[in-house]
């Protein structure tokens, strides 16, 4: 839709314009550990979510697990660009410890589940500002941001779950490490510092 960058602006602007949403918002928003700020627009729809990723200039580059979701979703790039890898199985490729990750597991990487699989590289490219494109839940990718002075970010159209868990994998051993950690919700009040923040640099 050519009216979503719109739709996003207008949807921050009336989650800082009432204390009670900008609560809840901020409740379920959260810094990830892949280095981005995840913020829930929409998230009383029946069959999707809506999420705005935000990497700040500032932020630590980090190197994404290669990893699929237990969701197909949608995304479109607000602002900067995104350097995308995908992933396929195959003979040919590099060994990687795959892990699986259940939904409401332990949030570890277990030991006893731990496969070595190849994995070969498909695509790696550079994603511009308003490309969107479709993941199949089963896509097995990681990205990262191109630094510059503005902030990179995406609006994420999250699909219904359809399964209960997804795959991640590493290159070295990540025994006995937490997988994701605890959600900490932004406070309201850093929550809108950072959504006025990134209103001006648009």
């Amino acid at each position: 839709d050519p009216g979503l960058p719109s739709w996003a602006v207008d949807t921050i602007q009336q989650i800082l314009n009432d204390e009670d949403h900008l609560a809840e918002i901020a409740h379920q928003s959260f810094a990830h550990p892949n280095g981005f700020d995840s913020i829930p627009l929409e998230n009383s729809h029946p069959s999707h979510r809506v999420r705005l990723h935000v990497w700040w200039p500032e932020a630590p580059l980090l190197t994404e697990d290669i990893h699929n979701h237990a969701w197909s979703f949608g995304s479109r790039l607000l602002s900067g660009a995104l350097n995308f890898q995908t992933y396929r199985q195959s003979d040919e490729g590099s060994p990687y410890l795959h892990y699986p990750w259940q939904l409401g597991g332990s949030f570890a990487y277990d030991n006893s589940a731990v496969t070595t699989v190849k994995l070969a590289p498909v695509l790696n490219a550079t994603f511009a500002e308003n490309t969107y494109y479709t993941f199949d839940l089963t896509e097995l990718h990681r990205v990262a941001p191109v630094k510059t002075q503005r902030p990179v970010s995406t609006l994420v159209i999250i699909g219904s779950w359809q399964r209960d868990g997804s795959d991640v994998y590493t290159e070295k051993p990540r025994h006995g490490e937490g997988y994701r950690p605890l959600k900490n919700p932004y406070p309201p009040r850093k929550l809108a510092e950072r959504l006025r923040r990134y209103l001006d640099s648009l």
